[in-house]
């Protein structure tokens, strides 16, 4: 794989694809029939295999992600010099609310210990905040002094937050203690182009896009979605329909990653795989340039109802 990018001040270089892993860890998306249910051990380490042979070299895990880190802790063993390695430490406690000074510290060096264990390394590439929101940016003085420990310690090479909507990110980039932030963007939720990729690009913040089929909701598993979801289940055919009449041959999850390969403030593209077929059909669109009047159609799909574009709302 070539065109490699570089993620923002952290100076490391990217490929434009990158793997996430949550669906190696958990079972997770739209419980559509075939896609659903995390693989056996063997399979998951050979799709980490088949991932780096194909130049993917940036690797998303994170401590609430099952068994994640384990299975690319045996996966990654003597090939961890090819990866670049991130993981998540979730700072939320049972009830929503933030530790502070002291348990927090704690608790996010504990989190890093495991994390490192699991993983079988002594450091990783990009260190980041799990569901960064409004109580986690409260903390951001004991959270940059962890950071600098971690980075001082040799056990973190850079640091990044992982944010959803579109007003905590300008928060936390106004902070000036990540490197990188993991957003969500796709074709139907556009919000953050206006404000938050702008002002990442200016302060040189790598960006991490995540969620850009939606959860299966940009592809042929938005027909199981619940009745409830109707306007969104409705805005997927159409988004299916004019994939399909462009004439250019592309399938419905190809072009949603091509779209977001196209804004050139994104560094890498998270895409979420169970198996090398599914890491194979999505490759292909690394070497797509949509046509412009392709890309303003995809744009008008756009939605701005929190409703629809939380997956975590859905119940599904």
């Amino acid at each position: 794989m070539k065109n490699y990018r570089t993620l923002g001040r952290s100076n490391l270089q990217v490929s434009p694809l990158a793997l996430g892993t949550v669906e190696l860890g958990i079972d997770y998306g739209i419980a559509a029939p075939g896609h659903f249910g995390r693989p056996p051990e063997a399979d998951a380490i050979a799709l980490v295999h088949a991932t780096l042979d194909a130049g993917i070299n940036f690797i998303d895990t994170a401590r609430s992600y099952g068994e994640s880190e384990t299975v690319l802790g045996k996966a990654l063993r003597g090939r961890r010099h090819e990866a670049i390695l991130a993981t998540k430490v979730g700072v939320h406690l049972p009830d929503g609310s933030v530790p502070t000074g002291t348990a927090l510290r704690q608790h996010m060096l504990d989190s890093l210990a495991t994390s490192l264990r699991l993983l079988q390394t002594d450091y990783v590439d990009v260190w980041q905040i799990h569901n960064t929101d409004v109580a986690v940016l409260a903390q951001s003085e004991t959270i940059a002094a962890v950071f600098d420990d971690a980075r001082q310690a040799g056990k973190i090479r850079s640091t990044g937050g992982s944010f959803y909507g579109a007003v905590t990110p300008i928060q936390g980039i106004n902070l000036n203690i990540f490197d990188v932030i993991q957003v969500t963007y796709s074709v139907f939720d556009q919000r953050l182009v206006e404000q938050v990729f702008p002002l990442a690009e200016r302060h040189n913040i790598g960006v991490l896009v995540r969620s850009v089929l939606l959860r299966g909701a940009l592809t042929d598993r938005a027909d199981h979605l619940p009745d409830r979801l109707e306007t969104l289940r409705a805005r997927s055919r159409q988004y299916r329909q004019i994939v399909a009449e462009s004439g250019t041959r592309l399938t419905s999850a190809q072009a949603a990653i091509a779209f977001a390969l196209a804004q050139p403030q994104i560094s890498s593209v998270l895409i979420g795989i169970r198996s090398i077929d599914e890491l194979a059909e999505n490759l292909p669109a690394l070497n797509v340039k949509l046509p412009d009047a392709l890309i303003r159609q995809f744009t008008a799909l756009r939605l701005d109802d929190e409703d629809l574009l939380n997956p975590g709302t859905w119940g599904a």
